[in-house]
């Protein structure tokens, strides 16, 4: 096993980049079969989720090299194997297999097939009217006429129906080009 190597995909693994390439995976179908090569790319600052992206741009290289991956019985000690540190050495040979292949195939000038995705953040709720949500029942919405005054025991309820924001992530359009866009 080599650790070396496993600590260095794991610092990759943190990193945008990282999470771009599973973002173009998961949204782009033609990246399958292919090493996806980051150019550039932006997440949404104020989102929680690593997968939401303004947008990624970037090639993909048909896998010319295939990872040599170790056998199961190396991860298997005492009869007991070892599934998190197999998985985790698997990845990190792909990881560096991918690299490899993608500037072999670089440095022959081969020309990849280039993407843009782009995707967008917004408040589903952004045009609501009302301190409350429109399924509140109308004992509830009566309440909007005095917001200042929490006495009414129907408050504890009412909470549940307040109006806040809610976003939602959509990928707004998907690219694919060959050469210079």
């Amino acid at each position: 096993m080599d650790k070396k190597l496993i600590n260095k995909y794991r610092e990759y693994a943190a990193t945008t980049e990282a999470w771009a390439v599973l973002f173009v995976k998961k949204h782009l179908r033609k990246a399958q079969g292919h090493w996806v090569d980051i150019t550039d790319s932006r997440q949404y600052e104020m989102s929680e989720n690593e997968l939401h992206f303004r947008y990624v741009n970037g090639g993909l290289f048909k896998r010319r090299l295939k990872p040599k991956y170790p056998l199961k019985a190396e991860f298997t000690v005492n009869g007991k194997f070892d599934e998190r540190t197999y998985i985790m050495m698997v990845r990190a040979i792909t990881w560096e297999t991918s690299h490899l292949d993608i500037e072999q195939q670089k440095l022959k000038k081969v020309s990849p097939l280039n993407f843009s995705i782009t995707g967008v953040s917004y408040d589903k709720n952004k045009g609501c009217k009302g301190f409350f949500r429109d399924d509140a029942p109308a004992a509830i919405k009566a309440l909007e006429k005095d917001l200042s005054d929490r006495t009414n025991p129907l408050w504890d309820r009412a909470m549940n129906y307040v109006n806040e924001p809610e976003y939602v992530y959509k990928i707004k359009s998907v690219n694919l080009f060959r050469g210079a866009k």
